[in-house]
């Protein structure tokens, strides 16, 4: 015990400065960790040297790893999304299992262990992807949202690979028709035992919350957890899937948000503890006995997913740019599979040799993640300048091109997305010749029911461009969510024609100067607008002229952003504010019928003696009266035009509303 207490200790000292440092570097943790278990195990500075405490670490960390990873998942939310994420991700999946299968079977291997690697080559990093794809805001575009919802899709097959780790271990002459009817008995088990602890565990939950306190919910929680995998192991599951199970449960609970905010500060350690003693368990000295054939078979194998994911999100009619890039993004191990690795070495479905081979593949094809993405969407724009004039293989729908008259001085909308949807209406409108360009099939069908002249294709590509009439446009307004792709289209557009104006809309203030320098003539950034719009609110709702608030946000768009880009307002700047804040202004006011200064006399309002606020005119239709005296009676329809500070006239318009200041 003692020495499982000093290890755990040494794993929270290790896991807090590399969470710091890879925050800091924008990097994913689960690297740093890997590569710390690597240098404080048994093979590298030996500071845990027990083999056997690394085991029961690694042990411990599937376990709560697992019932976290149950706590955030939602069966409901992940049900709803299987039709978005079930094309690509069906198709990666299965591609994935078949073809590893295939080769490994020809290799010489079982049959249950070739299926097993297949399985362990089918999934890729959630943890990985999804934080570079959220760091460099890619999550609405095309590769991005393709990427989301296979890895989605992966999620949801990680429960029957689950299950099916211990049915493949128990011969190595595997009956397709023996394993689906055990695999099918163990997926009834899963189902009885969640059906029979969602009967229980919410009622539970609801006496112990009204009963019990904080550390009594605490309590009960570690008891499902200990309680249910019990059960799933007693009914011939392993405590990782009970686990799981566990979190489920509560996931689906009405008090699964008070739950997660208890359990989740914990999270981060849970993964510590798994993906260290992952590294830990690596044994660098058969990386080192075969290094090339080791660095062969990590090349191997992200090219082979790479290729796999490619096939499947073209198989689905995605645009080949956009397909190179979900095939780098998806081109390496998972963590899920780390943990079905840890599963068969316990089911003794692979030898230590075999997981040892697989756990350096795994960690090195993880380590090149990162590289890979942040090079994959450049790279996919030199291989189309090189190749951009060969024929293309994507299938493109119906744009009506032919018969359509030619246009000149008209604006070219790149991507139809909300902001393009409304500028097309508007333009629509106003009888401004247009034509929409997106690489997304839907929506050219939708604005093409909408009579709208559309064109399917890349809009940072030459040739779409130049079918989109780019030399003869006077206008183009790019707003799409791939920035790489965005600065290259820019440069295009301003080569293709000098003279044409480029409107760029982007969601950071740091990418304008960079899209600016490739040629835009005016780059809105979302951030911005959205800080200029508050910034607006804010002061019109302190009563600030309008031509005030104008002229103080053209003077931080001309002093470029420097207000949101962490900078302060200089002091002439506070000084004119402080000025605007302490001047009189004036404020109008129409009486409605429910109006509580309705059919009243200026006598028996007392505005001046409440609120300080002076009422020095009523417009009554189209006769004005000024400074009205005491028995002048208000009549609906009255507008009452009020002069006083910023601080008497909100409670000046209280008073005439409802009586009271």
């Amino acid at each position: 015990m003692d020495h499982l207490i000093k290890d755990l200790t040494l794993l929270l000292v290790v896991s807090l400065p590399i969470n710091i440092f890879f925050h800091k570097v924008r990097l994913p943790s689960l690297m740093g960790f890997l590569i710390a278990g690597i240098v404080i195990g048994p093979n590298g500075l030996g500071w845990i040297g027990d083999p056997e405490s690394v085991q029961r670490l690694a042990e411990i960390g599937v376990i709560l790893l697992l019932f976290v990873v149950g706590l955030e998942f939602s069966l409901s939310r992940m049900l709803k999304s299987l039709a978005l994420v079930a094309g690509v991700g069906s198709l990666q999946v299965g591609l994935s299992i078949l073809l590893g299968f295939s080769v490994l079977r020809a290799a010489g291997l079982a049959n249950n262990q070739s299926l097993l690697i297949g399985m362990l080559l089918a999934l890729s990093s959630t943890t990985i992807v999804l934080k570079m794809i959220t760091d460099r805001v890619e999550i609405d575009t095309a590769h991005g949202k393709i990427c989301i919802g296979t890895l989605l899709f992966q999620d949801l097959c990680v429960v029957p690979m689950m299950l099916a780790v211990p049915l493949l271990a128990e011969t190595s002459s595997l009956s397709a028709l023996d394993f689906a009817i055990a695999l099918g008995k163990s997926l009834a088990a899963v189902a009885l035992i969640f059906s029979a602890s969602r009967l229980l565990v919410p009622r539970a939950l609801r006496m112990i919350a009204k009963n019990g306190s904080k550390e009594h919910m605490t309590l009960f929680v570690i008891l499902i957890i200990l309680g249910t995998g019990w059960v799933s192991e007693s009914a011939g599951l392993s405590l990782a899937m009970g686990a799981f199970i566990a979190g489920l449960i509560i996931s689906e609970s009405e008090f699964n948000h008070q739950i997660i905010l208890d359990i989740l500060p914990l999270k981060d350690y849970f993964g510590s503890i798994f993906f260290i003693s992952v590294g830990m368990l690596l044994q660098m000295e058969v990386f080192f006995e075969s290094v090339p054939l080791y660095l062969g078979w990590t090349a191997g194998l992200i090219g082979l997913k790479a290729l796999v994911a490619f096939i499947a999100s073209w198989m689905m009619k995605s645009p080949l740019r956009v397909s190179f890039i979900v095939g780098l993004r998806l081109a390496q191990v998972g963590e899920f599979s780390l943990l079905l690795a840890s599963l068969a070495l316990e089911q003794s479905l692979l030898s230590a040799g075999q997981y040892q081979s697989f756990l350096i593949v795994a960690i090195l094809s993880m380590l090149a993640a990162p590289l890979l993405i942040q090079a994959s969407s450049g790279l996919s724009l030199r291989l189309h300048a090189i190749f951009g004039k060969a024929p293309r293989l994507e299938a493109q729908p119906e744009t009506a091109e032919e018969g359509r008259k030619p246009l000149s001085g008209h604006v070219i909308i790149g991507g139809y997305g909300l902001v393009g949807r409304n500028l097309s209406r508007v333009l629509k409108e106003t009888q401004t010749p247009f034509v929409v360009v997106d690489m997304d099939a839907e929506r050219i069908k939708e604005a093409l029911s909408q009579n709208m002249q559309a064109l399917y294709g890349d809009s940072t590509r030459r040739d779409t461009l130049s079918r989109a009439g780019v030399t003869q446009a006077r206008l183009i307004v790019f707003s799409i969510s791939d920035y790489f792709a965005l600065v290259e289209g820019v440069r295009l557009a301003r080569t293709l024609n000098p003279d044409i104006y480029i409107l760029v809309r982007t969601r950071l203030a740091s990418q304008v100067e960079e899209l600016r320098a490739a040629g835009a003539d005016q780059v809105i950034p979302e951030e911005f607008e959205t800080s200029v719009e508050i910034f607006s609110r804010v002061l019109r709702e302190f009563h600030i002229p309008n031509n005030v608030i104008e002229q103080q946000v053209e003077l931080i768009r001309l002093e470029g952003y420097s207000m949101f880009r962490g900078l302060s307002l200089n002091v002439e700047s506070l000084q004119k504010f402080s000025t605007y804040l302490t001047a009189s202004l004036t404020e109008s006011f129409v009486v409605l019928e429910d109006s509580w200064v309705a059919n009243k006399t200026v006598g028996e309002l007392k505005l001046g003696e409440a609120t300080g606020a002076k009422l020095i005119a009523v417009m009554r239709g189209k006769e004005m009266h000024p400074h009205p005296e005491g028995d002048f009676r208000f009549k609906t329809g009255d507008l009452l035009i009020l002069f006083g500070a910023h601080a008497s006239l909100p409670p000046g318009l209280r008073l005439l509303q409802t009586g009271v200041p």
